[in-house]
């Protein structure tokens, strides 16, 4: 057998923080760690760290975990990368510390490698184009934004994915990956609300949909994008954009949640 020259990179992990960054499930092969470029870094992979610079056989670099660790969602955009799926943190030519998805115990949310099942919560992120101005967005300029949704169905390879809300404008799909239940217990316990959630106002009897949740770039309070399904003569329905603590949140009968979801044959690769 023919020897095969390969690169190796040092890596010496001197701490792992226990208390105030999340950590991948119980279980996890922290043995398998490695380095990667950005671009090879696919969802369900977790991230641990990054380094601005490409990967150097020739130098000890140092990566520091700067936002708390998290199974990757990849969208890419303008000379970056969103590895959650939303921010624009990370740029092209970085390095990455990852644990690959195939070291996730299974049967955890990190893990459908063996395919999704029914029931799953499951999120995607896609590059929204807007058309028009409103108050989050300017028409024509792209971002990487996130939708939930859940799976309702399962027939082979093929699923069927009851998504959360309508997003206007174009979209262009990037990846997919089961939602986390951490990330929806924070944007809870941060925002009041979660994306996906179904919520109203306050003596109100129509029903929306969290589209995506932020901080107000003046007052710094957190708001909600929401989507109203539309009536039957309106099938697209409106948005709001308000404090959260405009919106109540509503636990969904079957009624409302069945207006107020659409469904889509998805085939995407399982993270």
């Amino acid at each position: 057998m023919p020897v095969i020259d390969v690169p190796f990179y040092p890596l010496i992990i001197t701490e792992r923080p226990a208390d105030l960054f999340r950590q991948p499930p119980a279980g996890t092969d922290m043995g398998a760690a490695r380095l990667c470029p950005i671009a090879d870094v696919r969802p369900g992979d977790w991230v641990l760290g990054s380094f601005e610079q490409p990967l150097n056989q020739a130098r000890l670099d140092t990566l520091m975990q700067s936002a708390a660790c998290f199974p990757a969602l990849p969208a890419t955009l303008n000379g970056y990368i969103a590895l959650d799926g939303q921010s624009d943190m990370w740029h092209n030519g970085e390095t990455v510390l990852i644990i690959p998805r195939e070291s996730i115990p299974a049967d955890t949310y990190a893990d459908r490698s063996g395919g999704y099942r029914l029931g799953d919560r499951v999120e995607q992120t896609f590059i929204h184009e807007p058309t028009h101005d409103n108050a989050r967005d300017k028409a024509g300029v792209r971002r990487p934004v996130i939708q939930r949704g859940t799976v309702t169905d399962v027939d082979g390879d093929m699923f069927t994915v009851a998504w959360s809300g309508r997003w206007p404008g174009h979209k262009e799909e990037q990846a997919m990956r089961l939602a986390s239940p951490a990330d929806i217990a924070r944007e809870r316990s941060t925002f009041g609300h979660a994306v996906g959630d179904i919520v109203t106002t306050p003596g109100g009897t129509a029903t929306g949909i969290v589209l995506e949740l932020y901080c107000h770039p003046h007052a710094g309070a957190p708001c909600a994008r929401v989507y109203w399904p539309g009536s039957d003569w309106d099938n697209w329905g409106a948005y709001t954009f308000h404090a959260t603590n405009r919106y109540v949140h509503q636990i969904p009968n079957i009624a409302s949640r069945a207006a107020s979801r659409s469904t889509s044959l998805q085939d995407l690769p399982a993270a």
